[in-house]
């Protein structure tokens, strides 16, 4: 067949698209026409019919993965998507060589010959499963088809950089790279786009250097490879193989015993066919990584280039004589590798102990991803070791890492401890004399004038899966002699190439060994996870009322339906008032992770409890009496998205509105109910009365209570157990009395001697008296106000025992407009240090402190930043930066660093604060729903420099449900296709 002439200029395509597609959504009757060509015979389709019953009317082997359905409303933007590869496609005409451009001219034709068809994702269309789940099953409109593939699927086809269709007779157990070997493609290529008959998207690397794993290619699946050297055509690969899977699966030779159906489609492309090779082409692997004897990413002691994908977590444990470290690394963004270290010295004894313990040193490290790799670049990384504590084994390094399959080499050059053997010299070293020599480490720790200064080294090695998938082989040449160790504890080195191994048990659990310094034995073991996408289902959870698209003939009563709402949630429901036909309903405590969840779930119970006279829901979120938060929720449309399967166009997934709440006095009964309980009780049973909760003023709690110092000089771990009683009393909805009392019943403190220097005012070393002086203490008492002044305004006055070392008085003020990704907030504190006892004796030691803080939700990645700016503790006065990383799932990853105007050797061993935590919600880990969330945080050194005031309930806390990211919530993709997916936004590729 050949291919109608090229098409000629396109003058302003995306009018042109705009003007056809509206012209084709106003006139269904010439649907047909404006897609050009039927996908496929079809049977009549009833409007206001269910898919499933369509699919019961049919033959059986109308339930295949090509069946389409075609939706007229979704042409709009499938010939947008068109008419943009057709422009890209022209440029890319206009820049080819000679020998190239007819290539392209064909490719332009054959793209503008393809239809839009409006075809949207169908998933499971099995029909019984379907009648099963109402809510994947779409109720068919006027104007929608159900196309069936003409002729059985049993080919895949290879799209070729010309345009041209290579056909390739599918064979079960085939990859990717065998149906392109067929037609002559795939060696020059790095990448294959696949688009599966059903409508799945997927991208896999099939390069030596990005080799990867991928789905079996089905009958009617399209491929596309196009040449590394052709830069302009795979820039445009993801918009054609979206393109190409909304035509359905890829064109088929015409069987013999059957004539070709009379609205088959007819694609203006010349086609060949081809023959799979006989050789099956082995499934590519991907590159397996592993932490090195530091925690970094690398071979053994010396860091790779290579990263693992944001979220990742690891812990190891490792042991070369002298040196056992158990390091913690993050990965909390995919360009970037952090985390934190203890190193036990064991022949040398820690200075200011008094239990004879080893040395332990603390270090942070980091790590920055500069070049990714492609085919002919390697990729590059620039790392920095030991950051914080003493420095005794900082370095820094610069590592460039190649793949070739199972094969990873990396070569780089180091300083500090990495480059302590000189066998190169300092490149630096060309902008001057000042990187000739490095500063001591040990009296000038974490001093930025000391990087990439000193002897300096190269460094590299490789590594290699081994057929047997668990097993990966370490061999590396390192760049330090031992010779210049820590605290002079030289170490001899038989030979600078260390050999070892990593043995994958599971998933998440590594055993390393190796041999090292020529006369060393290494072993070690690594548990790692993905924060990002930990998930966990909840059998445990209580079971939603039962759905019915119709509303409830009768209401149980709004104590009820309150009651109900509490047990889904966990929030406490303050009042319930219907208005009209709206119904209105005011929470508190909310804050939790997954908010959007216990929404649906409170939606849920609304809907099964309210009247058919109530049209639509609202929620008002309150904080201590703040009016913070409202949203809408259209019932009809809720449950339209529960009862079928929407396209694009219509998928209304329950529009909630979100808008300001209107401001409520302090003793407005609707954000502050008090009302007689006889009355409230009496109003209950009647749908068209408010019922508002009768609230205890007085609250009281017992918890167990767990305290620790770790890597300390008395012992590693220091640790009590005790138990806490906490006990509120409300005087109103926004002024309360809250405190908590402690009583330490075991600890293994009788070890903790231990005071560290200070040449500051004392505000934090004494952690060792504040802990040991007494069994029973008070950690918090506070009277606490909050009010609004507007709508973004919010403000607090506070004073008592504000935290375990400090008590007094203080007031903040906090602007925050809903859904902005700005706020800004200062708070001001006159305190004095308490007694060592934690009762209520204070000692002569005042200060005031405050700062302002700036908080910007950058709207990348999750990222938030914070900068304060003020007073500390110990009156010197700097800077606070925070950078938190929030993952979908709710986990939270962040770091801080304080810098002030005190000089390194006032702030003593450290140089500046610093410090890590991460906050885990129970909600991704625990079968049952929970609104609590763990915490950990991890600071290298307590010292009295940049210390803050750690009191409760600031204002931002209280006011999150106005952070734009308040509802969001994403599930790991599984990357299936659900009926109502659109096929130009559906690429979960990898």
């Amino acid at each position: 067949m050949s291919p109608p002439p090229p098409p000629g200029p396109i003058t302003n395509p995306f009018r042109l698209s705009l003007l056809a597609a509206a012209i084709v959504l106003m006139t269904p009757s010439a649907h047909a026409a404006a897609t050009d060509r039927p996908v496929g015979g079809a049977a009549q389709v009833r409007p206001g019919e269910r898919l499933s019953d369509w699919l019961l009317r049919q033959p059986e082997d109308a339930a295949g993965p090509g069946l389409a359905w075609q939706v007229p409303q979704e042409l709009l933007a499938q010939q947008y998507l068109k008419e943009s590869l057709l422009v890209r496609v022209e440029a890319a005409v206009r820049s080819a060589s000679p020998e190239e451009r007819a290539a392209r001219e064909q490719l332009l034709s054959v793209l503008q010959s393809l239809p839009a068809t409006g075809r949207v994702a169908l998933g499971i269309v099995d029909p019984r499963w379907l009648q099963a789940n109402p809510g994947q099953d779409p109720v068919l409109r006027e104007g929608q088809r159900l196309a069936v593939p003409p002729a059985p699927l049993r080919s895949v086809t290879v799209v070729q950089p010309d345009g041209s269709f290579c056909q390739v007779a599918h064979e079960g157990g085939r990859s990717v790279l065998d149906y392109l070997s067929a037609c002559g493609l795939g060696s020059g290529a790095d990448w294959a786009w696949i688009a599966q008959p059903d409508g799945r998207t997927a991208r896999a690397g099939i390069g030596a250097w990005n080799a990867e794993p991928a789905d079996e290619p089905a009958p009617g699946a399209w491929i596309w490879a196009p040449p590394r050297r052709m830069a302009a055509l795979a820039d445009l690969s993801e918009g054609l193989i979206k393109f190409l899977a909304v035509q359905g699966p890829s064109p088929q030779e015409p069987t013999t015993t059957a004539p070709p159906a009379a609205n088959a489609p007819v694609f203006a492309a010349p086609t060949v066919a081809a023959t799979l090779p006989e050789a099956v082409a082995s499934q590519p692997r991907p590159l397996e990584i592993s932490g090195n004897d530091w925690g970094e990413t690398g071979l053994l002691q010396t860091p790779s280039a290579r990263m693992g994908v944001a979220g990742d977590t690891r812990a190891s444990l490792t042991s070369i004589w002298p040196y056992t470290r158990l390091n913690v690394m993050f990965q909390p963004l995919d360009w970037m590798e952090a985390g934190f270290r203890y190193t036990s010295i064991s022949n040398r004894a820690y200075e200011a102990s008094t239990t004879g313990q080893s040395n332990k040193d603390k270090s942070i490290d980091i790590k920055l991803r500069l070049l990714k790799e492609t085919t002919f670049v390697p990729e590059l990384a620039l790392g920095f070791r030991d950051l914080g504590g003493t420095g005794l084994f900082s370095g820094e390094y610069l590592v460039a890492s190649k793949r070739w399959y199972d094969l990873d080499f990396s070569l780089g050059i180091g300083w500090g401890y990495l480059g302590a053997s000189g066998n190169i010299s300092n490149p630096f070293k060309l902008l001057g004399s000042r990187f000739d020599t490095r500063g001591n480490s040990s009296t000038s720790p974490g001093r930025f004038g000391s990087y990439f200064r000193g002897p300096a080294a190269l460094f590299g090695g490789v590594q290699w899966r081994t057929p047997w998938d668990p097993l990966t082989l370490k061999l590396e040449y390192e760049g330090n002699d031992y010779q210049s160790e820590p605290q002079n504890n030289n170490q001899r080195q038989r030979s600078p190439i260390n050999i070892g191994l990593a043995y994958r048990v599971s998933p998440k659990v590594t055993l390393s060994a190796g041999f090292e310094r020529g006369d060393k034995f290494m072993i070690g073991l690594t548990l790692s996870s993905n924060l990002a996408a930990s998930q966990s289902p909840k059998p445990a959870d209580r079971p939603l009322p039962e759905f019915r698209p119709e509303a409830a003939a009768r209401s149980p009563g709004w104590a009820t339906t309150a009651a109900e709402i509490e047990a889904q949630t966990e929030w406490i429901v303050e009042r319930i008032a219907p208005k009209d036909d709206v119904l209105h309903v005011w929470v508190t405590d909310s804050n939790t992770v997954y908010r959007t969840a216990r929404v649906e779930k409170a939606i849920a119970v609304l809907h099964h409890d309210a009247p058919d006279a109530i049209k639509s829901f609202v929620f008002h979120y309150s904080e201590r009496g703040l009016a913070v938060h409202a949203q809408a929720i259209d019932r009809a449309e809720w449950v339209a998205a529960r009862i079928e399967a929407l396209p694009p166009h219509a998928a209304r997934a329950v529009s909630k509105r979100d808008y300001e709440p209107e401001l409520a006095r302090p003793d407005d009964t609707r954000s502050s109910p008090a009302q007689n309980t006889a009355a409230t009780e009496a109003a209950a049973p009647e749908t068209n009365a408010p019922w508002v909760r009768p609230r205890d003023k007085f609250t009281f709690g017992i918890a167990p209570s767990y305290g620790q110092i770790v890597g300390g000089p008395d012992a590693f771990l220091l640790y009590q157990l005790g138990i806490q009683a906490t006990a509120e009393y409300r005087f109103t909805q926004r002024t309360w009395l809250s405190g908590a009392v402690n009583l330490r019943l075991a600890d293994n403190y009788d070890k903790f001697t231990y005071t560290a220097p200070s040449e500051l005012p004392r505000v934090r070393t004494y952690q060792r008296e504040y802990v040991t002086s007494s069994r029973f203490t008070i950690p918090s008492l506070q009277l606490t106000h909050v009010g609004q002044l507007s709508s973004n305004h919010y403000y607090s006055v506070y004073g008592g025992l504000l935290e375990s070392m400090f008590a007094g008085v203080g007031a903040e003020w906090l602007y925050r407009p809903a859904r902005s990704p700005v706020a800004f907030g200062v708070d001001i504190n006159r305190v004095r240090q308490r007694d060592f006892k934690q009762d209520f004796g204070l000692r002569d030691y005042k200060v005031t402190t405050g700062h302002a803080t700036l908080y910007w939700d950058t709207g990348w990645n999750g990222v938030m930043a914070k900068i304060s700016a003020g007073q500390y503790l110990a009156g010197d006065r700097g800077v606070t930066l925070e950078v938190i990383r929030r993952f979908d799932n709710g986990f939270v990853l962040g770091a801080y660093a304080t810098k002030t105007n005190v000089s390194s050797k006032q702030f003593g061993e450290g140089d500046f604060d610093k410090g890590i935590y991460l906050s885990i919600p129970l909600d991704a880990l625990l079968p049952r729903s929970s609104k609590f969330a763990l915490g950990f945080a991890w600071s290298p050194l307590t010292r009295d420099g940049g210390a803050r005031l750690a009191r409760s309930n600031t204002l931002y806390e209280l006011t999150s449900v106005r952070d734009r990211g308040a509802f969001n919530f994403a599930a790991p993709p599984d990357n299936k296709p659900r009926a109502g997916d659109n096929l130009l936004n559906f690429d979960r590729s990898p």
